[in-house]
């Protein structure tokens, strides 16, 4: 990446999204608003990858995983294969979905979000069948938050001129 480019801002959101992945809510808190959490790393690597699929890939989104996965302890390659299949997905498929209205692409968001999250429930608990209510409450929520992400990275992309 450039960072004359915009690649600064491109590293800085995905940052922020690795931060909010990570960051937990103070113990005095009810332990449900945990569930209303949207999955930032997937809206912000969907937006990326839709929006400039030739600046970012499956590597980066591979390595982006892979920090998640060393942040929050996770079984290495786990985020990493997760956020490497929503970029091929979007990769694949960026010109179709450009062309959507954002209304649109939250359907395209919450089948993302959902399938990342059926592939983490089943890898953390393959041995059980522990299927709660945050699997549809995430991708329901993540699906809320990418009109509204969705503007405010575009607002910037076009404010620095990320290209």
């Amino acid at each position: 990446m450039n960072p004359f480019k915009g690649g600064w801002l491109i590293l800085l959101s995905l940052f922020v999204a690795m931060v909010l992945a990570v960051v937990h809510l103070p113990e005095s808190w009810p332990q449900w608003l945990g569930w209303l959490r949207p999955n930032w790393l997937v809206l912000v690597v969907f937006f990326w990858v839709i929006e400039l699929p030739d600046r970012i890939g499956l590597i980066t989104a591979w390595i982006v995983g892979l920090t998640v996965d060393a942040l929050v302890a996770a079984p290495l390659g786990f985020n990493g294969f997760i956020l490497a299949s929503v970029t091929y997905v979007a990769w694949r498929f960026f010109e179709r979905l450009r062309m959507y209205s954002v209304l649109q692409q939250c359907s395209v968001v919450f089948f993302m979000v959902f399938a990342a999250e059926v592939l983490s429930v089943f890898a953390r608990y393959a041995s059980s069948t522990q299927w709660g209510a945050e699997l549809l409450v995430i991708p329901i929520v993540s699906t809320i938050a990418w009109p509204f992400l969705y503007v405010l990275l575009d607002r910037f992309r076009t404010r620095v001129r990320v290209e």
